[in-house]
């Protein structure tokens, strides 16, 4: 998310589905949510807080948000089972050591 003229970065996080939005001060127009921020360049836990202009853009961001976090589970998801199925993998490999047999070549009298 960027501030609306300078352009900055002001929130750099992921929309997890653990991530809890509320409703701030019983508004019916402003959303609260905790999250792990890398706005700053740096990992930091904050507290956001956004105001729309109407109800309508409110539930909009709410959609939106939740959507993203449907999104974010399904990753998840893949994720978790990709990395099950590359464990199996790992889990059922072996390694063998083979024994290489060095031949030497006898010099012979042509050489």
């Amino acid at each position: 998310m960027r501030q609306n003229k300078t352009l900055k970065i002001c929130a750099n996080h992921l929309v997890l589905p653990s991530t809890s939005l509320q409703e701030h001060a019983g508004s019916d127009k402003s959303w609260v949510w905790h999250a792990t921020d890398f706005s700053d360049g740096e990992l930091k836990d904050e507290l956001f807080c956004i105001r729309l202009g109407s109800t309508e853009n409110a539930q909009k961001f709410k959609e939106v948000f939740e959507e993203a976090q449907e999104s974010t589970e399904e990753k998840s998801d893949e994720i978790k089972e990709a990395a099950q199925s590359t464990a199996d993998l790992l889990e059922n490999l072996n390694v063998k050591e083979q024994n290489i047999e060095e031949k030497t070549v006898e010099p012979t009298a042509n050489n």
